[in-house]
């Protein structure tokens, strides 16, 4: 059975998510273009959730993650 799996292209969310999550994504590149794969879980989901809804963030964490990202993809 294949595992879920949430997919996307935005570096903004998948470095919240890297934060939130405690987790790196895996990456997968289609068309010339990066993905970030997550697991498709409950966890993934709340924390997306409370991406969207506006929670707070260790600024310093969040912009290393992203320049890290970055450099990864």
């Amino acid at each position: 059975m294949k595992q879920k799996e949430f997919i996307t292209h935005d570096i903004w969310l998948a470095s919240a998510l890297t934060v939130l999550l405690k987790t790196a994504p895996n990456y997968r590149v289609e068309n010339h273009k990066t993905i970030f794969v997550f697991p498709g879980d409950n966890h993934t989901y709340q924390a997306i959730s409370a991406y969207n809804g506006g929670c707070s963030l260790p600024a310093y964490l969040f912009a290393e993650t992203i320049k890290r990202l970055k450099v990864e993809m």
